[in-house]
Parts: structure tokens; C-alpha cells; sequence
């Protein structure tokens, strides 16, 4: 992956966006935006690790002297919202002339600068094989930021889809209320549902980001194939022509409505994107769209 996820220009158009979460989450939460609930009340309400690009001015020393760690103090209308990414890097990723994997990271990262700059401690983390490993571990702030996203550079695709299990295993939803991203192109045997739902039951808000390859949404295909599963090796062989195309084309349309009905029907934010579009397009105007950015 030479070509750099980002440049400035794009970062600079992010400045003026932001997350859009449900009332229940932003009247929990703050972070960045201010709590309209609280005002700007001064009043102490809790502890929270030091993370690095922090305001170290804002380090409790007394904390320090008693717990040899770094503690920043949160005030009332300081409560920052926990966001956690999770990006599909299974093997079906790893397809498309653009692949689905580098659009996965570049979104990954647009998600993760909005978190920061709101000073909301947001993480990245990636799903294969039912585990999950570390992208980007918990930042705030552009500067935090800035210094965890270039660990995105030389992240590869491989193993498995297993969405739920991946999720089930991870340690870092202790039930609070949150926001999950997930960013996946939903290529798996299993019940892509049940991961939702165990997200929706951990109290997350929950974004969907459904990313195909433009060869996925309009293959270009004649002739006797062989299809073969890029993660387990299975294959079928398929004629290739018009009927068949047809075939395929309202069945990947009847898939995306009931993905799309089932999170309407939820309240989960669902972002459609194809590989390989600008990622402005998908999270500037798309995102605004649907409301999750504004």
C-alpha cells in the first residue's frame, strides 16, 4: 500500500464536520461538542487514563503520586464518548481492481479523525479468523491521532469472515454507552445479523458501513468460470451470460434491501460505499445523507 490513505486537503475538509449520534448517546456524552445538559459547568465528575496527545497541563498529579500512572480529570461537560472501530480485514477483502480492504482503512480513518478532534478516546481494530488485533489503539485529540493512523499504511487482508465471534471476543465493550463502526462487506456464511444485534445489546450506537467492490456491484463476466471462495477455497462452476448476470443483479438487490430494512428497522445507521469511489463522496455527502455526519 504505497499511495498515502490521506492528504491534508481531505483532513481540512473534515474540520468542519462532525459525528452525529442519537439524543440518548449525546446527552451521555460530550466529548468535544459540550453537553447541552450540563452547560459549562466546571463541576468534577470522574478519572480517566491519560492518553497520549492529551493536555498533559490537565494530569492529576496528586493521582500519580498515589497510583504511579497519568489521570486526567473530567468535568461534567467533559465526558467524552467511546467510539470503537472495527474493520473487516478478512481474505474477501483483499478483491477488487480497488480493493474493498483500502477503502475499509480510508474510511476507518475519516471515522477516527472525527472521533479525535471531537477529544472522544476512539480506537481501530481489526476482524478475522473470529479474533480481533489492534489498527490504531485508543487516541483523542488530532495529535494522538496524527502519530496512530500511519500503523494503517501496511495493514493486510486475510483469513476469515466471522463477524459475530470476532466481536463476542473483544474486551473493550464493558456495556456502556458507546458508538460501534463496523466496516465490512458482509461476505460470510454466517448470520451477519447476529453480530448487530450482540452490538446493539453491548448499549452501542451502532454505524454499518457496507463496502463492495464496483466488480461486486457490476460484474463484467462471459463464459464457462469457476468461482472460487477467497477465504475457505470453495468453488462453483458458472455459465456466465445474460440470464445469469440478471440473476445476480436482483439478488444482490433483494441482499441490500433486507441489509438496509434491518437497519432502519434497529436504528442502525447503515453507509453503503462502493470501492472504488472518493472517499469524500461516501463520507461527506453520503454520510451526511443518512445523518451520522453533519
Amino acid at each position: 500500500m504505497a499511495e498515502k490513505l490521506f492528504d491534508d486537503k481531505f483532513f481540512n475538509k473534515l474540520d468542519s464536520m462532525s459525528l452525529r449520534f442519537t439524543t440518548a448517546i449525546n446527552n451521555l456524552y460530550s466529548g468535544g461538542r459540550r453537553s447541552k445538559m450540563h452547560g459549562s459547568t466546571v463541576e468534577f465528575a470522574n478519572f480517566r487514563e491519560y492518553i497520549q496527545g492529551d493536555d498533559f497541563r490537565r494530569i492529576d498529579w496528586n493521582a500519580y503520586g498515589r497510583f504511579e500512572k497519568f489521570f486526567i480529570k473530567l468535568f461534567l461537560d467533559e465526558k467524552q464518548l467511546t467510539t470503537n472501530i472495527f474493520v473487516d480485514m478478512s481474505g474477501s477483502m483483499d478483491f477488487g481492481s480497488q480493493t474493498k480492504a483500502r477503502m475499509a482503512l480510508k474510511i476507518a480513518a475519516a471515522f477516527a479523525y472525527l472521533s479525535a478532534q471531537a477529544t472522544d478516546r476512539v480506537s481501530i481494530t481489526g476482524l478475522s479468523d473470529g479474533k480481533t488485533f489492534e489498527i490504531c489503539p485508543q487516541m483523542a485529540g488530532k495529535a494522538s491521532f496524527y502519530r496512530s493512523v500511519e500503523k494503517m499504511e501496511n495493514i493486510s487482508p486475510g483469513g476469515e469472515t466471522r463477524l459475530g465471534e470476532s466481536l463476542r471476543g473483544f474486551k473493550g465493550l464493558s456495556g456502556n454507552t458507546g458508538a460501534s463502526i463496523i466496516i465490512t462487506d458482509l461476505m460470510t456464511g454466517e448470520d451477519y445479523t447476529e453480530a448487530l444485534k450482540y452490538l446493539l445489546f453491548k448499549k452501542q450506537q451502532v454505524v454499518l458501513v457496507h463496502v463492495l467492490s464496483r466488480e461486486e456491484m457490476e460484474p463484467q463476466m462471459s463464459g464457462r468460470l469457476r468461482l472460487t471462495d477467497s477465504e475457505n477455497g470453495s468453488y462453483c462452476d458458472i455459465d456466465a451470460n445474460s440470464k445469469t448476470l440478471e440473476t445476480y443483479q436482483k439478488a444482490l438487490k433483494a441482499y441490500l434491501e433486507e441489509i438496509k430494512g434491518f437497519c432502519l428497522k434497529t436504528g442502525i445507521y447503515y453507509l453503503p460505499a462502493v470501492s472504488d469511489e472518493d472517499v469524500e463522496t461516501v463520507m461527506l455527502e453520503r454520510g451526511t445523507a443518512v445523518g451520522v455526519i453533519g
